[in-house]
C-alpha cells in the first residue's frame, strides 16, 4: 500500500522508503551549497577522456535501491549555489520525480559580448558573475562565481551572431577554437560588481566580431545534471532545468525511461542551458519516451542514443576474450552482464559473424579500459581483431514526439540503437548540423550500432543545415543494410539548407509525396541502399 508523506526540506531524500509518495508542502526554495552535496564515485558513460581514474561527482539528491517512489516538488526550486549535479539514481525501479525547477546560481560557462574591436584587440563585457582575475605573472584566470574555469586550450568556444540569433562552434582554421588561449594580455577596464568590461589583446589579428556573444565550455566532463544507473521505469515529469554543467541527463543500463514536459532553457541572464549533450543513453533497452518538451541554448546534442563497440585484443582460452574500450569516454563501465547476447562484428561493414551469450564481464581494476568477457560457449579464434557489440543492451526504442528544439549548434537527435524509433510532431528550428543523424563506426570512434526502423513524420524543420536527415555509417562502399528502414512522411522543410536527406546503407528508404518544402530547389541523395522509394515533394511557398 502506498504511503503518503509531505516534506519541507531536502533531508527527506535521506529517508525515502519503498512504496512512498513524497509531496512538498509548498513551493520551497532549496538553496544548496557545496557542503550539502553528496559525493558519489564511479564511471559515467560519455564522460571525460582525460583520466582513467574513478570520477567523483557531487549531487543534491541521491537515491539508491528504491522501488515505487514518487517525489513531487509541487513547484519547488532546487538551487545549487556551487558547481554540482542534481540527482544520482541507482538500482531503482518505478521512480518518478516531478514538478521541480533545477537551477544553478552561477552557471560554470563563461560568456561575454564584444562591444569594440581593434586590429589585434577586443573590448568585451562579461555576463553577470563571470570575471577574470589578474595573476602575479601578469596573466589572468577566468572565474564563474567562485569556480575557477580551466583555460588550457582544450576547451571549445561557441559564438552567437546577433543577426542570426543562433549559436555555432567558433573556429579558427578547421579546428574548434578556445578563444581564451588566443589572448596574450587582459586588462580590466571597468568592474561594477556585477559585470566586468575587459580589453583582450590577441597573438595575431582579432578573431572575434563586434556585437557577437561568445560562450566557453571546458573539455572536462566533471559533473552531470542527472545520472541514472541500472534503473527500470524511471520518469521525469513537468520539470524545468535552467542549467546543467558539462553533461546533462545520463542514463546507462536502464530499462524504460520517460521524460514528459521537460522545459530546458537558460535563465534570462545567460544563453546556455547545458554545455554538453542533454541526454546520453548508453546501453539502454525498453522504451525511451521524450514528449512535450522544450530545448533551447544547449551546446551539445539534444539526444545521443546508442551503445559502444569494444575491441577484441586477444583470446585467453576457449571461452574468454580480452577486450578494450577504444573510446576513452567509456573507460571503467561494465560492458555486459550474465545472459547478454554479444555479437562478434566486422569493423569494415558492421556485419555480425556470430552471437554468443555472456557468462561474466571482469573489468581490470588498474586499467579500466581493459576487461575480459567470459562466454557460455566456445568462441572462435577469428574473433580477435574484430569488435563486440552488446545486442541485449543496445535495443532501446526511442519515442520522440511533440518537442521543440531551438538553437542547436550540433546534431540534434543522434540515434545509434538497434530498436525501432519514432520522431513525430516535433519542431526543429535553427540546427547547425543535421537535425536527425544516424551513424555507426567500429574503426575510429567505435560508436554503435545497427539501427532498426526509423519513422520521421509530421515534423517541421526550419533553418536546419545540410543534410537535414543523415544516415551515414562508416562502412565500406557496398550495399549493406546498416539501418533496417527509414521513412520520411508528411514533414515540412522551410528555410533550410537544400539537401533534405543523405541516406546510405539502408535496407529500405521511403520519402513519400506528403512531404512539403518551401522551394523547388531541395534535393536528396541515397547510396548503397537495397530499396528506395522517393516521391516528389509538395511545394508550398
Amino acid at each position: 500500500m502506498q504511503k503518503n508523506y509531505t516534506f519541507g526540506s531536502l533531508s527527506v531524500f535521506n529517508q525515502l522508503q519503498d512504496d512512498g509518495c513524497y509531496t512538498s508542502q509548498s513551493r520551497y526554495l532549496f538553496s544548496i551549497g557545496a557542503d550539502k552535496l553528496k559525493s558519489v564515485s564511479g564511471y559515467v558513460a560519455n564522460s571525460s577522456p582525460h583520466t582513467k581514474d574513478v570520477q567523483t561527482r557531487h549531487f543534491a539528491i541521491v537515491m539508491k535501491d528504491l522501488k515505487n517512489v514518487t517525489v513531487d516538488g509541487n513547484g519547488s526550486r532546487i538551487l545549487l549555489t556551487d558547481k554540482g549535479s542534481f540527482a544520482y539514481i541507482e538500482n531503482c525501479e518505478n521512480v518518478t520525480i516531478k514538478n521541480f525547477t533545477f537551477d544553478i546560481d552561477t552557471p560554470c560557462c563563461p560568456e561575454f559580448t564584444v562591444i569594440k574591436t581593434g586590429l589585434t584587440s577586443a573590448t568585451v563585457r562579461f555576463a553577470p558573475n563571470t570575471k577574470i582575475e589578474k595573476t602575479e605573472d601578469g596573466s589572468f584566470e577566468v572565474f564563474c562565481g567562485k569556480t575557477k574555469v580551466p583555460v588550457d586550450g582544450k576547451g571549445m568556444t561557441y559564438v552567437r551572431a546577433l543577426d542570426a540569433d543562433r549559436n555555432a562552434i567558433f573556429t579558427i582554421g578547421k579546428e574548434p577554437a578556445d578563444v581564451f588561449s588566443k589572448v596574450t594580455k587582459a586588462d580590466i577596464i571597468e568592474d561594477d560588481g556585477t559585470n566586468q568590461t575587459v580589453k583582450f589583446s590577441f597573438k595575431s589579428l582579432c578573431p572575434v566580431k563586434n556585437g557577437c556573444s561568445y560562450s566557453y565550455r571546458t573539455n572536462i566532463r566533471d559533473e552531470a545534471g542527472f545520472v541514472i544507473d541500472n534503473c527500470k521505469n524511471l520518469t521525469l515529469e513537468n520539470c524545468n532545468v535552467k542549467y546543467m554543467h558539462t553533461q546533462g541527463i545520463v542514463a546507462q543500463f536502464c530499462d524504460n525511461v520517460t521524460v514528459e514536459k521537460l522545459d530546458m532553457r537558460p535563465k534570462p541572464s545567460q544563453s546556455v542551458a547545458c554545455t554538453g549533450n542533454v541526454f546520453d543513453f548508453f546501453e539502454c533497452s525498453g522504451k525511451i519516451s521524450i514528449r512535450n518538451s522544450y530545448f533551447c541554448g544547449c551546446l551539445g546534442k539534444i539526444i545521443n542514443l546508442g551503445a559502444q563497440y569494444v575491441r577484441v585484443n586477444g583470446k585467453l582460452d576457449d571461452h574468454t576474450l580480452a577486450c578494450a574500450y577504444a573510446n576513452p569516454k567509456y573507460y571503467g563501465i561494465p560492458f555486459c552482464k550474465k545472459g547478454d547476447v554479444i555479437a562478434v562484428t566486422e569493423t569494415e561493414d558492421l556485419v555480425s559473424t556470430g552471437r554468443f551469450k555472456a557468462e561474466k564481464c571482469h573489468v581490470d581494476k588498474i586499467n579500466p579500459d581493459l576487461f575480459n568477457v567470459i562466454f557460455e560457449d566456445e568462441i572462435p579464434s577469428d574473433a580477435v581483431g574484430k569488435v563486440l557489440e552488446n545486442e541485449t543492451a543496445n535495443k532501446a526504442d526511442l519515442i520522440f514526439e511533440n518537442n521543440t528544439l531551438y538553437d542547436v549548434p550540433n546534431k540534434a537527435v543522434c540515434v545509434n540503437s538497434s530498436g525501432n524509433h519514432t520522431l513525430r510532431f516535433n519542431n526543429f528550428k535553427k540546427v547547425t548540423k543535421s537535425a536527425v543523424y544516424i551513424g555507426g563506426d567500429a574503426k575510429t570512434e567505435f560508436v554503435a550500432g545497427r539501427v532498426g526502423n526509423v519513422v520521421i513524420a509530421e515534423n517541421r524543420f526550419s533553418d536546419c543545415n545540410s543534410p537535414v536527415i543523415c544516415v551515414n555509417p562508416s562502412v565500406n562502399e557496398t550495399t549493406c543494410d546498416f539501418a533496417e528502414s527509414v521513412i520520411l512522411s508528411d514533414n515540412y522543410f522551410t528555410e533550410s539548407e537544400k539537401i533534405l536527406y543523405d541516406v546510405k546503407h539502408t535496407r529500405s528508404f521511403e520519402f513519400d509525396g506528403k512531404n512539403v518544402c518551401d522551394d523547388e530547389k531541395y534535393t536528396g541523395t541515397t547510396a548503397y541502399c537495397l530499396s528506395t522509394d522517393v516521391k516528389d515533394y509538395e511545394i508550398r511557398y
